[in-house]
């Protein structure tokens, strides 16, 4: 790293979460001390200037989450007293006045601690996805976009079926930030189930997409990746058990069409001679480009005379055919009429429609890295930077790490920060 620099914060106990803005200018902190101090960073001294400390809640607070800046300077926070409060600027009050971050009124339709918040992307309206210990992801609204002075649950998740409580362990939440992919989706992880779930918000209500895994241990946190142009996102997923699973996502089967390599992704009836021979073809063709040619020639007059027999039979069986259907009035093709019908955002049998399309159109997902940090701690955190190339954790034992894919396809750890053996030093 080019350098570090220690800020005091002054929280009164531990820590549990930093936030940084979308400009990486102003930066959020939280912890069991129920207060939130905001800093902003001065360029002409480099450092964090303090600009306001608010007691927030009536217990520990447990994470933050800043909105995008086209909608105001607007922080959340969430803690154990179960509930959720928005924060907003109110730019003509002064710094350290108390006075400049309006609290607004408490969001209290959780039963059980609170513990993941996080802002919809910029290309949504406001909105909030929070997941409690209830077993429940909650998405909230402002019914007055201007003030933002009431909120409301426009729709829910309902996570772990039956309910939940706090002894089930925390609900983990994160949305895409991709445009231009499949709009609206969100990953939810969970403890009590040990398992990780996609979804996709359809006219106001959650749709379960995809199950990711199930695990043998917690999932205390889960970050989904920019995705900057490649056809698949990335979801990071941090465990209890140490380790750090990384999952390929395809929200459209069809754009890995360029990664013919993946086993996924392999067209249905086509086998590995199939392709051999296809690629034993193309090789000989790049060889004898006159022979090629040649051959091309005489296949399409082949072709010309097959179409014209074709055409004939065609004909004759398209006559037939008309025949039938006023006889019957019925559909003479029953597995078209079938996937023609609804059945939920993929047909009851998406097999056979992928087969009928040639390939699977529905979601699908792989485990690419399965990272086992050493010692083995429960990972607390993990983060992507803004291009979803390197991935950054913090666990138990007080260091952060930071990770990136190599050319093979592998994770390995490029840098480390003991953050308690810096702070012995200082």
């Amino acid at each position: 790293m080019d350098q570090d620099q220690s800020i005091p914060v002054n929280h009164d106990d531990f820590i549990h979460d930093i936030a940084y803005n979308f400009y990486g200018s102003r930066l959020a902190t939280c912890g069991s001390d129920r207060c939130i101090k905001i800093w902003d960073w001065n360029r002409q001294t480099g450092l964090w200037i303090l600009n306001e400390s608010i007691g927030a809640h009536d217990s520990s607070i447990v994470r933050l989450s800043w909105a995008h800046p086209e909608f105001g300077q607007v922080l959340a926070s969430c803690s154990l007293d179960c509930t959720v409060r928005i924060w907003v600027e109110q730019e003509t009050n002064m710094k350290n006045s108390s006075m400049r971050w309006r609290g607004l009124m408490p969001l209290g339709d959780s039963k059980a601690a609170v513990h993941s918040i996080a802002f919809a992307p910029e290309y949504s309206s406001l909105s909030i996805a929070t997941g409690s210990s209830d077993g429940k992801v909650r998405l909230y609204s402002p019914t007055d976009p201007v003030r933002l002075s009431n909120w409301t649950v426009n729709c829910m998740i309902d996570f772990v079926p039956g309910g939940a409580t706090d002894a089930d362990g925390p609900l983990c939440v994160s949305w895409c930030k991709s445009r231009f992919s499949s709009p609206h989706m969100l990953v939810v992880g969970g403890s009590k189930h040990k398992n990780v779930k996609i979804y996709q918000l359809l006219s106001n209500v959650f749709v379960e997409l995809l199950e990711l895994a199930q695990y043998d241990s917690h999932v205390l946190d889960i970050d989904w990746a920019p995705t900057m142009g490649r056809s698949y996102h990335l979801i990071a997923t941090a465990c209890a058990d140490g380790h750090i699973r990384i999952y390929k996502f395809w929200s459209d089967p069809s754009l890995a069409k360029t990664h013919l390599s993946d086993s996924l992704f392999v067209y249905d009836g086509d086998s590995d001679d199939t392709k051999d021979d296809a690629n034993m073809k193309a090789l000989d063709t790049s060889r004898h480009p006159d022979d090629a040619s040649a051959s091309s020639d005489e296949a399409s007059d082949d072709t010309d005379d097959s179409e014209d027999s074709a055409d004939d039979e065609d004909s004759e069986d398209s006559i037939s055919a008309d025949d039938d259907d006023d006889n019957d009035g019925t559909d003479s093709d029953p597995d078209r009429s079938s996937s023609a019908s609804g059945g939920g955002l993929y047909a009851s049998d998406p097999d056979r429609r992928g087969r009928q399309r040639g390939r699977s159109s529905a979601p699908r997902s792989e485990l690419a890295s399965d990272i086992a940090v050493q010692p083995s701690v429960p990972i607390r955190r993990i983060r992507w930077n803004s291009s979803g190339t390197l991935l950054v954790s913090s666990s138990d034992d007080g260091v952060v790490r930071m990770w990136r894919m190599t050319a093979s396809g592998t994770w390995r750890e490029v840098a480390a920060v003991n953050a308690e053996k810096d702070a012995a030093e200082d």
